[in-house]
Formats: structure tokens, sequence, C-alpha cells
């Protein structure tokens, strides 16, 4: 049997077997027919262990297993072997919120300072070659945290790191402050990502809704929980009445 039947085979049964059983998702047609084709395509090389893994219905343990072998080919930079193993651990196993965030962090942040080498990672910011080579890289994780199911597309990480992409490696503060904005609507938002969103949104000139925005938050925190950070929400709502109100002194 050639390795691409093998594959084949590996998606399917590890799909009925485990899946759905790891988390509670029902994936569209389209998700399922994309998993299938990637699977059938991807090359040699993982051992039988992978597919003695999902064929048994494992298919957890098999994408861990890709996973750390990935992280190998991480080490020594392998761009093409680390691209083909994050696609078939999150095939594997779609349902780790783990593996697409950190498989948008590697496409995103590690596999531009690969392309032009350590000695030039500020060309990155500063080169024209070096940005389109930055920009190019974050379109690519972007497209892969596209991928996802929709229950980790609901999580305020999957957001926060769609707009910090669009931010630090795309230069696009709107895109990333509709991100964040999404990322502040979601359910257990940790508290430094609103004082983010309202950063951003200072950072765009939009003084007065980043200080309802605020207002509105500091109204929400405990004032027991350190990481609510309330006494400095209170400083910055004070600074951005300042702005203000020098903003409309100065008829602005």
């Amino acid at each position: 049997m050639n390795y691409k039947v093998k594959l084949t085979l590996v998606w399917a049964v590890g799909s009925l077997f485990l899946g759905w059983a790891t988390a509670p998702v029902v994936e569209d047609h389209r998700l399922q027919e994309t998993r299938a084709r990637d699977l059938s395509t991807l090359s040699a090389g993982l051992g039988e262990g992978v597919s003695i893994a999902a064929l048994g219905g494992y298919s957890v343990i098999a994408a861990n297993m890709v996973w750390v072998s990935m992280y190998s080919d991480w080490q020594y930079r392998r761009t093409e072997d680390v691209l083909r193993k994050l696609e078939l651990a999150v095939a594997l196993n779609p349902h780790s919120e783990f593996f697409w965030i950190d498989g948008a962090r590697i496409l995103a942040n590690d596999m531009p300072v690969w392309e032009v080498g350590d000695d030039f990672a500020e060309s990155l910011f500063e080169t024209e070659q070096g940005i389109a080579i930055r920009r190019r890289y974050a379109r690519k994780a972007l497209a892969f945290l596209e991928k996802a199911p929709r229950h980790i597309a609901q999580t305020p990480q999957y957001w926060v790191e769609k707009g910090t992409i669009y931010w630090r490696k795309l230069d696009d503060l709107d895109a990333a402050i509709m991100s964040f904005a999404e990322a502040v609507d979601t359910e257990g938002v940790p508290y430094f990502v609103c004082r983010v969103y309202a950063e951003l949104l200072v950072k765009d000139g939009q003084i007065a809704e980043a200080y309802r925005y605020l207002s509105d938050h500091y109204d929400s925190l405990p004032d027991d929980e350190l990481s609510a950070m309330k006494p400095v929400v209170r400083q910055r709502l004070l600074q951005l009445r300042e702005m203000l109100e020098t903003n409309r002194s100065e008829g602005r």
C-alpha cells in the first residue's frame, strides 16, 4: 500500500473513532474534505508509530507525536518539514488550541528570521525586501489560523493572535483593532487584552472611544484581583481625560 493511501486511511479511521470525542464540535463538510485532502498529500517520513496510533483510534496521540517530531525540524530550521508537520498535527487533532496558536507564531515570528538569517533580522522592519518577507509569512500565519474550527475561532487567544499579527507584522492597525474588539467580546478574556485594546484605540486617534471603553471596563473590575490592575486602569483614565480636555481646548 503506498503512503498516500495509508494517510487517507489514517484520516478516515482516526476521524471516525476519536475526533469528535475530545471536543464537542461539529465541523462543516468543507473542513472535513480539506482535512482529508491535506492528509492524503502529505509526504512520507513520519514513521509507522503515527499511522498505527491514528489507525487505532488515537489521533490525539498521533498528533502529539507529529508535533514533537516537528520541533526537531524547528530546531534545525527545516522550513518545509515544519510546515508539513504543522498541517498534519492540526489535521489529526484540530481541537488543540495550542497547535493553532503556536503554529501561527512559528509562521509569523520564526520563519521570516530563518529566511533572512539572524544577523539580518532587523531588515524585516527596515528594508523593502525584508518587510515583504515579514508580511508574506504573516499572511501565511493568518491563512493557517483561518483553517481552525469554529470553537477555536471563538476564543480570545485566537483573536489576540490574529490582532497581534495584523498589528506587529502587517502594520494594519484597523484590522488589529477589529480583531482585539472580537477578543474583548469573548467569554473569559484576560484583563490585559482589554487594556491593549484601549491602547490600540488611542494609537489610532480614537481617544474618546478608548476612554468610553476603558471606563466601562474599569467599572467591571474586581478590587481584589491583582491581574485586573484596577489602579493602573484608573490612572490611564485620568490621562485620557486630560488628553480629551486638551483636544477640546485646542479645538480638535
